[in-house]
């Protein structure tokens, strides 16, 4: 008898734990609150940042187009280190996880495009544009049910 006592008090007490533990993390509408209060003021400075990066770079003023690229990766970088901490709804763990895995690569992308117009190398920075673009595609993608605004991908910010 005291041993199934005790089995049912472990019982609840993990329970208990556990209904704590779940109560903690957001729900999906309050975390993408949370994180659009965030990436709303990088978006912007984004976009404000990256003005004329298109045509800097097919007039061939490749480090008036770098410097815009290194601005955006500063930015998206500080807002990537920013939203990563925010606390994620138990249930969307694993896309969440997908998606930031997204997101890193779109800052390594930044960078390195960055790099590539310093270097005078356009066609390599053409790719890595493009791949840009492709990869914040798919981290849309993976977060559609979000309808995130500002920490959704959207190449017009970028010049």
């Amino acid at each position: 008898m005291r041993r199934g006592i005790a089995v049912g008090a472990v019982a609840a007490l993990a329970l208990w734990t556990a209904s704590l533990a779940l109560a903690g993390a957001p729900t999906r509408s309050e975390y993408v609150n949370r994180l659009e209060i965030i990436c709303k003021p990088g978006a912007l400075a984004t976009q404000k940042v990256m003005k004329g990066a298109r045509s800097d770079i097919r007039k061939e003023r490749l480090e008036a187009a770098a410097e815009k690229f290194d601005k955006a990766d500063a930015i998206f970088s500080g807002t990537l280190r920013r939203i990563k901490s925010v606390e994620r709804p138990e249930a969307d763990r694993v896309r969440l996880k997908k998606w930031f895995s997204y997101l890193q690569s779109q800052a390594d992308y930044l960078g390195q495009i960055a790099v590539q117009l310093k270097d005078d190398h356009v066609i390599k920075s053409q790719r890595l544009i493009t791949r840009f673009i492709h990869n914040g595609r798919l981290a849309n993608n993976v977060v559609l049910a979000f309808s995130f605004d500002y920490c959704s991908f959207k190449f017009s910010r970028y010049g």
